[in-house]
């Protein structure tokens, strides 16, 4: 973390194990009541729009946490901007990340990001995505998408690249995956992790999704860590969504089980 600690007393130390506190649950049961209620009175003709979308065809919902540039199969112009958060629940740090996303031309976009914690900025992260073809009618798309990230204290680079497959298997159920590798240190001194990410949705009503999203992450080593979200996706009307998930990672440096609560706020233009 960068910047001058206001306080130096730690928030959280080996001996504490991390919870769940009263207010994060109660605050997505909350969320996912007024959000069942709400799509329960919504009007027949409201029409989802692409916010939380990975393809405009076949209409499969976006991950939480590793979301996509825009839906697979976007139009020139189209422009996103969202808001994500996650945290830890004990250690008090919020981790958070604004980002921008824009069609340059039909089926390609490019996002940025600022990744921070708490008020520090801690990467710079570009993406670049594209579709490939599909028929308007196919119940399957797939894409790709690269991403480089630097760290801004150490200087250190990142760069991703993914494969993207999504399909619809009925009306209400669809899946999501992605694997790709990740190499870390670009001064030839870094390693290789296999990426991988997979989603089940399911979508309730027009209004409101349900999903799990599981992110793997293999080292050269062949040790596995993974991050488990349960989700809910609300569409407030064609242009805004919220996505909040309560899960357990394991991708930290210890490797051990913790909990974690993330959010998104997504506004599409």
């Amino acid at each position: 973390m960068s910047g001058v600690p206001i306080d130096t007393k730690p928030l959280f130390t080996p001996h504490m194990k991390p919870v769940f506190r009263p207010y994060h649950i109660a605050g997505i049961f909350a969320f996912f009541s007024w959000s069942i209620a709400c799509s329960s009175l919504s009007h027949a003709d409201f029409v989802e729009g692409d916010a939380a979308l990975s393809s405009v065809t076949p209409h499969i919902p976006e991950p939480l946490l590793f979301d996509l540039v825009r839906p697979l199969g976007s139009q020139k112009g189209e422009m996103e901007v969202n808001v994500f958060t996650h945290q830890y629940p004990g250690k008090g740090a919020l981790e958070w990340a604004p980002e921008i996303e824009y069609v340059f031309t039909d089926g390609y976009a490019i996002e940025f990001e600022l990744p921070s914690e708490n008020s520090s900025l801690e990467d710079y992260k570009v993406a670049l995505q594209g579709t490939f073809y599909a028929t308007p009618n196919a119940l399957m798309v797939h894409g790709w998408q690269v991403i480089a990230k630097k760290n801004r204290d150490a200087g250190q680079y990142s760069a991703d690249a993914l494969y993207i497959n999504g399909y619809r298997l009925s009306n209400a159920w669809s899946t999501l995956n992605m694997l790709g590798a990740r190499h870390t240190g670009l001064d030839g001194n870094g390693k290789t992790t296999v990426l991988i990410n997979n989603n089940l949705f399911y979508d309730y009503s027009q209004r409101l999704t349900y999903g799990i999203e599981l992110n793997h992450e293999i080292d050269p080593k062949g040790q596995w860590r993974y991050r488990a979200t349960p989700q809910i996706h609300f569409d407030f009307n064609q242009n805004i969504t919220l996505q909040a998930g309560l899960g357990v990672s394991t991708l930290n440096e210890k490797k051990s089980v913790e909990p974690i609560f993330s959010m998104r706020l997504i506004y599409a233009l």
